[in-house]
């Protein structure tokens, strides 16, 4: 993995949302990414209304003159639990407002099921 770039959606912003917050590029931090990106065990994600932030996060491979791109939606709830889950396509930042609307739909999109619960992500506090 040559970097991750991570991506929350806030909804006291004014700019195209998912915003990008984090770059990182450490070779340790990417290591240990990588791991904890596939532990945690298969549980279900709490009641929409119950999520508190969403964040995507794009791993990036490099294998020669080829990027590959994998995301990740990581979501933490009101109780404190850290959530996430691989999803198929492309990062859109087609997002002008993030509500709960917003929330639903993006969520919906993405599956409400196959979730994985997760430790809290180290690359948040870097």
């Amino acid at each position: 993995m040559d970097m991750i770039n991570i991506y929350m959606y806030r909804n006291d912003s004014s700019r195209v949302q998912p915003e990008l917050i984090i770059v990182q590029s450490d070779p340790d931090l990417l290591k240990t990414a990588a791991r904890w990106a596939q532990n945690g065990e298969a549980g279900p994600l709490p009641k929409i209304q119950e999520v508190k932030q969403m964040y995507v996060f794009q791993f990036q491979y490099r294998n020669g003159d080829t990027i590959q791109d994998v995301y990740y939606m990581y979501v933490t709830d009101m109780n404190n639990e850290h959530y996430m889950k691989e999803f198929e396509g492309s990062l859109k930042k087609d997002t002008d407002k993030f509500d709960d609307l917003e929330k639903e739909r993006l969520l919906r999109l993405i599956g409400l099921e196959d979730w994985k619960r997760v430790s809290a992500s180290d690359l948040l506090n870097s």
